[in-house]
């Protein structure tokens, strides 16, 4: 058969293979709800797209050169690593370039371009494809252009089991954003990356608040459910004791000595244990013997070491001498809530270093006794409020603000006792 009737016959099989495609589906047609496929974000372009036949020309070095009479060249700013194209419009039988902004650098020049009208296009791993077009080339001239990138953006779909909270969200070592959480839902759009999401449910939902790592590459849901709390109700006391500190979160300046825990400076000791990190209500009696007349204090419901009710009874150096006070510490920011002045008996047992503390913590109430050590005698301090209830649950420990010094000796916590 000759070669022009084989490229007719495969000519007509073309259109009526087109035809067929075309008769089969209708113009617009999208299919039913369940066949239409979700939409995808677009792929990241690895080279700029051309639009014209220009042979290109690879530029491997960034070497700018002076305009001559005849040519002029183009100076294009933009971000390190980005790949850019320079392809002729008007100008007839000349070359295109291409080529890609060096690390530590924000721009690139393209040399020895003829006058007329150009267009560029540039890619960057992570961002949409930009054009600029036309830029108009003048002999014995310099063009220069700013190009701006726009992230890829994904759909991000965070579900949780918890209707009220924070979701905090951000690249690792970076200020975190903040998302309030409505109906167990939260949608994001990112930047592809690794991101850490951390959810603080609200006080009173009894959830325990989570973090994880996700890597965010396409348009992803992402299933988060809380863990529920589980209160603690076993009683615990410590022995200071070298080996008993490594089950303990506390500052390195802190040490054990005579079977005592030698508190000194700013900071917190929290138990690692699990069984200990959810006390509601609860006893706490602890000895202690303020060394530099500033105070002592005490963690309770305590989140974190930067979270948590500092309860502090004051010496007669402190800021405010002899006075029991209650701060509530949130990211490290200590707010004053409530405090009563401490006079009398208890006051000179705290002065003589020969005093326990007695706190009974139930609800939003806290209740402080001092017992003198050397008489056996107790003295109420009163109760102190926090109405507005910001933490139900936490570990139970020990704190100090500033120059504080004191040596704590007996430590123990229950629920039971609460009972009698």
């Amino acid at each position: 058969m000759p070669v022009r009737v084989i490229a007719n016959v495969v000519f007509l099989m073309l259109i009526v293979g087109s035809a067929t495609v075309a008769f089969s589906q209708r113009t617009g047609s999208g299919g039913t709800g369940t066949e239409r496929p979700k939409p995808k974000p677009p792929v990241p372009a690895v080279e700029p797209t051309q639009k014209t036949r220009a042979e290109v020309r690879i530029i491997r070095q960034y070497i700018p050169k002076p305009v001559t009479p005849t040519t002029g060249r183009l100076f294009v700013s933009a971000e390190p690593g980005a790949v850019i194209l320079v392809e002729p419009l008007t100008v007839r039988n000349t070359e295109a370039q291409k080529g890609k902004v060096p690390d530590g650098r924000r721009d690139f020049v393209f040399n020895d371009l003829k006058p007329g009208s150009y267009r560029v296009a540039a890619t960057l791993e992570g961002f949409h494809e930009v054009e600029q077009s036309p830029v108009t080339i003048k002999k014995n001239d310099t063009q220069s252009i700013t190009l701006y990138f726009q992230p890829i953006l994904y759909s991000v779909t965070i579900s949780t089991n918890v209707d009220a909270g924070d979701l905090k969200y951000g690249k690792e070592g970076q200020k975190p954003n903040v998302e309030t959480i409505q109906g167990k839902t939260i949608k994001l759009q990112l930047p592809a990356g690794d991101y850490v999401i951390e959810i603080t449910p609200d006080e009173g939902l009894g959830y325990k608040e989570r973090q994880q790592r996700i890597a965010v590459k396409d348009n992803m849901n992402v299933e988060f459910p809380l863990e529920r709390i589980r209160f603690s109700t076993d009683a615990f006391s410590v022995s200071w004791s070298s080996a008993e500190i490594q089950g303990w979160e506390m500052p390195q300046a802190w040490h054990v000595e005579s079977k005592n825990l030698i508190v000194k400076g700013n900071g917190v000791a929290l138990p690692r244990d699990e069984n200990k990190r959810y006390y509601k209500d609860f006893q706490l009696t602890s000895t202690v013997k303020i060394l530099n007349g500033v105070g002592a204090g005490f963690a309770l419901r305590a989140r974190d070491s930067q979270n948590y009710y500092l309860l502090e009874l004051t010496g007669e150096k402190a800021d405010e001498p002899y006075t029991v006070r209650l701060f509530v510490v949130k990211n490290g920011a200590a707010q004053r809530i409530q405090a009563q002045p401490i006079v009398g008996a208890p006051a000179a047992a705290i002065k003589a270093g020969q005093f326990s503390a007695v706190v009974r913590m139930t609800d939003n109430r806290i209740k402080i006794d001092v017992e003198d050590s050397k008489t056996g005698l107790s003295y109420p301090l009163g109760v102190l409020t926090d109405p507005n209830r910001n933490f139900t649950a936490g570990a139970v420990g020990i704190a100090a603000r500033g120059n504080e010094e004191n040596a704590v000796w007996i430590f123990y916590v229950c629920t039971d006792c609460l009972k009698s």
